[in-house]
């Protein structure tokens, strides 16, 4: 996958204040599909200043369905304009940071490698960090398996840097970003 902030999708703005949006993704099978990109109203309760972005398939009642999995054609043009989304907001709000939560560990692997297969460009955008906290405890006892890393259960930000390997069992599940000037050009 490989993230540029050029080659998007034509985005419709549903919120004067870049808190939703959507746009029109194609699957695999040539249908498409209308992907919605939202931003908490409220900051996340244990990270200052972060702000949850959720994307998704929208719901008839306009909510995101962050939990479905789609075999997208272009995955590397969707999440580029995900994340030219999430740039538009951060520019409007500077002092703020965009969250995204890996629902699951395999979804937090999946954004972890796109982060670090992407980190030179992003990089040159973004400061971003990495975080585990206690609900990935949450998800391991799900699974069967708790094994509890005193790691796990304090919140702490921790900058990603590049090619850091991480077992993936050990893997942060929240990924913070803020921009690193006030406005790019893209």
């Amino acid at each position: 996958m490989k993230i540029d902030l050029k080659n998007v999708y034509n985005i419709v703005l549903e919120n004067r204040q870049q808190l939703a949006s959507a746009f029109d993704a194609v699957l695999i099978s040539g249908e498409k599909i209308r992907l919605g990109v939202k931003i908490a109203h409220t900051p996340h309760p244990l990270i200052a200043n972060a702000y949850n972005l959720a994307f998704g398939p929208l719901k008839e009642d306009g909510t995101i369905d962050d939990k479905v999995r789609l075999s997208h054609k272009d995955y590397s043009k969707v999440f580029s304009t995900v994340l030219l989304e999430a740039t538009a907001y951060l520019e409007e709000h500077p002092d703020r940071y965009v969250g995204i939560d890996g629902s699951n560990n395999a979804r937090a692997y999946m954004y972890y490698r796109c982060i670090q297969n992407n980190f030179p460009y992003l990089s040159g955008i973004y400061s971003i960090s990495g975080i585990k906290y206690y609900i990935r405890m949450l998800r391991e006892g799900e699974d069967g398996n708790c094994d509890l890393d005193t790691e796990d259960v304090i919140t702490t930000l921790k900058p990603i840097e590049a090619n850091e390997t991480i077992k993936a069992d050990k893997l942060y599940n929240y990924f913070i970003f803020n921009l690193k000037f006030n406005k790019i050009s893209v």
